[in-house]
Order: structure tokens, then sequence, then C-alpha cells
């Protein structure tokens, strides 16, 4: 739900930006919980006068235990000065908005569909390792930490937990102590691997959306998050993994993996951290939660799953 006094808001922003009453001032797609997670962090809206047109992102406060809207912006600013996602135009952090540029006509947010052509799995697997290579980003990222603060948040909130939630955490635990023995080389990270976070446009081009997570993180992190989003199966995963790498190792592979479930975890605690007290009552953000917990269990609950940890390099 939008109100009015957010609405105005940004509206009188984007006025002042683009010289005077606008032409059209409109939300570019349905926000959604579940099935997908889709702008759920943030209000968006395209602002048109004459011949320009930009786009401003409203971050809501009760998403505020896993971002921060400032460190966000300042990584946003960071990918599209180095042509990885859109040009940020300018910032108001005190109200977690900022204007982009607007990417305009030929441009459509990425699917799950788009896992069957090579050309933008290329371009994404290439826009993420530009990020890579890019200026390391304002804040520090961690897995680990993530879950930990987003359960905390449940427990103070008396959210929905499944009731093998220390099973879950367990998992997460022996991750970490596995994790902590390898070397590990932190380069600035997207660390979203919705497909829906990519917009696509003309000639298979791509760019990145949504910074809200982005941070200096291992890389096998974003590989990872791209390999879950991508693959139903672990042989495709496989081959996925060499696209990206150009070779394959078992022991990397597992790494990845390890992420992209834990990632779940993450995903499934935050969302029901939201659920517990959000005033957006007409998004179902427990059937999210519920989804990506259950994919969780069926990824770590098992003795392949533990032989993932034994496996790591």
């Amino acid at each position: 739900m939008v109100t009015h006094d957010r609405k105005s808001l940004v509206l009188n922003f984007a006025e002042s930006r683009l010289g005077g009453a606008l032409d059209s001032f409109e939300s570019p797609l349905t926000v959604l919980a579940s099935p997908a997670w889709r702008g759920v962090e943030a209000d968006i809206w395209v602002a048109k006068r004459g011949d320009r047109a930009e786009v401003f992102k409203h971050y809501h406060s009760d998403v505020d235990h896993y971002i921060e809207p400032a460190a966000a912006i300042a990584n946003a600013k960071a990918a599209g000065d180095i042509g990885v996602g859109p040009r940020v135009l300018d910032s108001w952090d005190g109200h977690g908005l900022m204007a982009m540029e607007y990417l305009g006509e030929g441009w459509r947010a990425g699917g799950l569909h788009d896992a069957a052509s090579e050309g933008i799995r290329r371009a994404i697997i290439a826009a993420k390792k530009s990020l890579h290579a890019g200026p390391r980003l304002v804040r520090d990222g961690d897995i680990f930490r993530d879950i930990k603060i987003a359960h905390a948040v449940c427990l103070r909130r008396d959210a929905y937990l499944p009731s093998n939630i220390a099973a879950f955490l367990d998992f997460s635990a022996r991750a970490e102590k596995a994790m902590s023995q390898l070397v590990v080389h932190r380069v600035a990270c997207h660390r979203d691997g919705n497909t829906a976070n990519v917009m696509v446009g003309p000639n298979g081009a791509v760019r990145l959306l949504d910074y809200d997570l982005s941070a200096n993180a291992d890389p096998y992190e974003d590989l990872g998050c791209y390999l879950l989003e991508m693959y139903d199966r672990e042989p495709e995963a496989k081959e996925g993994f060499r696209e990206w790498t150009g070779f394959f190792s078992e022991g990397l592979f597992n790494r990845s993996m390890v992420y992209g479930i834990l990632d779940d975890l993450r995903w499934g605690l935050n969302a029901s951290a939201v659920s517990a007290t959000s005033p957006r009552s007409t998004l179902d953000f427990i059937k999210y939660a519920s989804w990506r917990l259950l994919r969780f269990e069926m990824l770590s609950q098992t003795s392949a799953a533990a032989d993932r940890l034994r496996q790591l390099s």
C-alpha cells in the first residue's frame, strides 16, 4: 500500500527535478511478495515531463532490519558509474530516496525464462564480474551475520518460524565454521540472484537493479545466488558454474552452492520478520518465507549438504 504522504513526498522531489508539473507519474510494476519478491523494499515511480523521464525509488521503513538506504543508494551510484546499473542522478538519503535514469522503451524486467538464453546469461555474468572488478563499496557483507540478525528480529517480533529452525540454524553455523577456514578475497558484490532485478534491453543488453544487499563479499556468494535462481537441477548448475568461471572445481562449486542455499534461509527469515509487523497487510510475506524455507530445508537437511561442507574450497 502506498500512502498519500509517501506519494506526495516523491512527487514534490520529481517536480522539482524536472522543472514543473508532470505529464505523468506512475508506478510501472505490481508489487508482489509472492510468488515473486518484487518491489517490496521500495516504491518505484516513473516521472515524465516533456522529453524527460526519471525513475524514483523510495525505501520503506518496514525493511530496515536488512536494508540501510544510504548504503544501498551509495552502492547503486557506484554500480551506475561503471555502467553495471542505471545511473543515479540524485539522492536524498535522509528520505531513503533516489532518482535514476529511465532506461526507456525496449527495456524489460528479467524473468526465469531468461535462463534459457545463453546470450542473456552471459550478459548477466559479465555485469556481475564488472561489479566485482570495480571499486569497493561502502559496506562489507556477511551472510551469516545477515541470518543471525534476521533470526533475532523474528524472535523479537514473535514472527513465524518453522518448528525445525534449530536444525536450520545449525546448518548455518556449521557452514560458517567451514567457510572460516577458507581464504576469501572480498570484492564488490550484487548479492541478489533475483532475475526480476535484471533489466534486459535491446540486443540483449543488461543492467543490474537493486543494490539493497550489495556489499564487499565473497564473489562465490554472487555465483551461488545466481546458480540457485537460474537452475533447478545440479547437473545444469554445474554447467552454469563452468559458464561463469571457465572451469570446474568441485570444491568451489560446493562453496557457491552453500552460499545459494543459505540465501534461501536469509530471505525466508527476512520475509518472516517483515510479515510480523509490516502495515502492508495485503502482501503475502509469509507465503514467500514459507517457500524459501521449504527449499532451504530440502537442500540443507541432507547428507549431500553435509558432504558439501566437507568439500569446500
